[in-house]
């Protein structure tokens, strides 16, 4: 075990964790299921890409990271020699045990979302071409200059028929946000938990975009923080832009 360990980190649970990696590492899935909180067990499970086959667990750290959870970094290897880490987020239960309260690959965050991309009728194929050019496009009527989000054919407030598209800085503040604990889609597993962020921009009259935020493993956002978007162009021609939202300080 090659723990780099805070000095704040209880004696016991170092073993634990080490026994947790060697038990994944061997494919125990009964000691692994047994290391869970009960309550989390079916969001655990889908939580980490795992391959079926592994070699070697290695604890690489140990951190608190307060209110009673430690984080624990373990990176596996492979029978290829490739390897990968998890970071697994422990806390001890009313019974005084050691249990995994979330768990997930490193980096943390997501990966495109095969979900993204235009809908069925076009309306708002604008939109993602502008964010394929580096540019967020939102719609704005023609004749009372309304901005409008989501995209309709026809302005909410005059009836005007001619809705354009114009640019907006992607600059705004938290409006809602929420952590997601589900695999609701496939490219999700491994990425959990993820955050989603309801954005409020004023450079468009207070429209609001939903988006990832970025580097969000362990932060708990505030309503009213400053963001900041940034267009990530996607690996592949199959895939969208996503807009990831940067908290005010944080680097992109």
């Amino acid at each position: 075990m090659t723990t780099s360990t805070d000095t704040s980190v209880p004696s016991d649970l170092a073993s634990v964790v080490e026994a947790h990696g060697k038990a994944v590492a061997a494919g125990d899935h009964p000691a692994v299921l047994a290391d869970f909180l009960p309550d989390r067990v079916g969001q655990l499970i889908g939580s980490a890409d795992v391959p079926a086959s592994l070699k070697s667990a290695d604890v690489q750290s140990i951190t608190d990271v307060g209110d009673g959870f430690f984080d624990a970094v373990i990176r596996y290897t492979k029978p290829d020699d490739e390897w990968f880490e998890l970071r697994s987020r422990w806390i001890r239960d009313g019974e005084g045990t050691w249990r995994t309260f979330s768990v997930r690959n490193i980096p943390a965050t997501p990966p495109w979302m095969d979900l993204t991309g235009p809908s069925p009728d076009g309306l708002d194929a604008p939109h993602w071409d502008g964010l394929r050019d580096g540019k967020l496009l939102l719609q704005r009527c023609s004749s009372c200059r309304t901005w409008v989000w989501s995209p309709r054919p026809i302005c909410p407030i005059c009836h005007c028929f001619e809705m354009s598209w114009e640019p907006v800085d992607p600059v705004g503040t938290v409006y809602s946000w929420t952590r997601t604990w589900q695999p609701f889609t496939k490219e999700a597993t491994g990425h959990l938990p993820y955050v989603v962020v309801l954005v409020e921009l004023p450079g468009a009259g207070g429209r609001r975009v939903l988006g990832v935020l970025a580097d969000a493993d362990g932060v708990t956002p505030r309503i009213g923080s400053s963001v900041c978007g940034e267009i990530q162009q996607p690996p592949d021609d199959e895939h969208w832009p996503l807009m990831r939202w940067h908290l005010e300080g944080q680097a992109s």
